[in-house]
């Protein structure tokens, strides 16, 4: 977590780091991506960095809960509707709701790609220091569904959780990346929500 330093600063230098930074680790990855290329585009001496930061990584986790904050508040209204739809029909608005936030900042989700690809114990590292798992919307929505026996009983939650998961953030990365115009994004919308329906629900 960032010092108390970097949250003193005004607030126009404060967006002009994580401009940079979210630049350079959307670009580059975590792995490759280089702090001194930060400073330069930011204009902050190198000393002046350790005094908001602990190291590249302090940063790193900085933007991916920016990140999570971001679209949580985006999709507030997508999960405020869980117990008013089946469940096929909120992971169809969660899946809309998260495209468009892709669309609209592809850099912050090109930096969520790039930590999806981490190993484990680096994941884990950032969710016992932000808690982000208490945005597991998925796991929220198969919870409901179960209580209302949309699901098949006896189906594993965390497991099928990750799973649509998995599945909704590959093809979300594959539309942007092709840039598939809405016709062939409905396409492939209706076949994966297809396929998720015949695996977890009852209804055929």
């Amino acid at each position: 977590m960032p010092k108390q330093t970097f949250f003193n600063l005004p607030e126009e230098k404060r967006r002009t780091i994580e401009q940079a930074a979210l630049d350079e680790f959307a670009e580059c990855g975590f792995d490759n991506s280089n702090i001194n290329r930060i400073l330069e585009e930011s204009n902050i001496p190198k000393g002046s960095f350790y005094q908001y930061f602990e190291d590249k990584k302090d940063l790193y986790f900085h933007m991916l809960d920016t990140l999570v904050t971001r679209k949580m508040n985006v999709m507030e209204h997508a999960l405020n509707a869980v117990r008013q739809n089946t469940f096929v029909v909120n992971v169809e608005e969660i899946f809309r709701v998260g495209l468009e936030f892709a669309d609209s900042d592809p850099k912050f989700y090109m930096l969520g790609e790039d930590f999806a690809n981490k190993q484990p114990s680096f994941i884990k590292e950032f969710t016992e220091k932000y808690s982000p798992m208490a945005t597991d919307i998925y796991g929220k929505l198969l919870e409901h569904a179960l209580e209302t026996g949309e699901l098949h009983e006896g189906l594993n939650v965390p497991l099928t959780s990750s799973f649509i998961n998995a599945l909704v953030n590959q093809t979300t990365v594959g539309i942007i990346r092709q840039g598939l115009p809405k016709e062939q994004r409905n396409f492939v919308i209706a076949e994966l929500l297809g396929f998720i329906k015949r695996a977890v629900t009852k209804s055929q």
